[in-house]
């Protein structure tokens, strides 16, 4: 009786996790906002933050230390700066669905969406983030799924982390560096890879954290 409650506290505590990775906000506390470093961010940054709901603590007590629970990519043009990310229950419009999308950086670090982040800046030449970002972009404008199943080795639908491992991967990079999470949870794969599979990747250069 003991071992069947461990085993099911354990699978409830990693479906939390991978809600996680899902929505990453809403629900908790209301904070001040954030004074972003606009001028700062360049096309093709890497952005994290950490979630003010209960799933997102969860994923902060998971096995290994993390620090953020959801990943976007940075878009800039005249109009201002944006991020690129899959999501899901963050809907624009009734009918919407859960998918990858674009929001200005500033609604993606809200106050009820974001109690902690970060902004990275990649290595990539301009050259090589230009085609990283107008990829990406074609991924909003084909409005691709979000991958409930968080199967990174299927790109046809994506979760959070998975959007911008494909993105590098497709430029012949792994900016996971191979790294994945486990996570043991029945019908999902053994490994995930989380934001912060990419945080450690020793080529970023983080510029900004709050």
């Amino acid at each position: 009786m003991i071992r069947f409650r461990e085993i099911a506290l354990r699978m409830l505590g990693c479906v939390a996790v991978l809600s996680s990775l899902v929505s990453c906000g809403g629900g908790g506390q209301q904070l001040s906002a954030v004074v972003l470093p606009l001028d700062s961010v360049r096309n093709g940054d890497i952005v994290f933050r950490r979630g003010c709901s209960f799933s997102s603590e969860m994923i902060m007590s998971h096995e290994r230390d993390n620090k953020y629970t959801h990943i976007g990519i940075v878009y800039r043009n005249d109009s201002g700066c944006f991020v690129i990310h899959a999501v899901n229950e963050e809907y624009d419009f009734p009918g919407d669905f859960d998918r990858v999308k674009i929001d200005r950086i500033e609604a993606f670090f809200a106050p009820d969406r974001a109690k902690a982040g970060a902004m990275c800046h990649s290595w990539l030449g301009d050259s090589v983030q230009e085609v990283v970002v107008s990829r990406a972009m074609e991924l909003v404008r084909d409005s691709v799924r979000f991958d409930s199943g968080f199967n990174h080795d299927d790109c046809a639908e994506l979760y959070c982390s998975e959007l911008i491992y494909m993105l590098y991967r497709d430029v012949g990079i792994d900016i996971t560096e191979g790294r994945r999470t486990p996570v043991g949870v029945m019908f999902l794969p053994d490994e995930v890879i989380f934001p912060d599979d990419i945080l450690l990747n020793k080529n970023l250069q983080e510029f900004f954290v709050f």
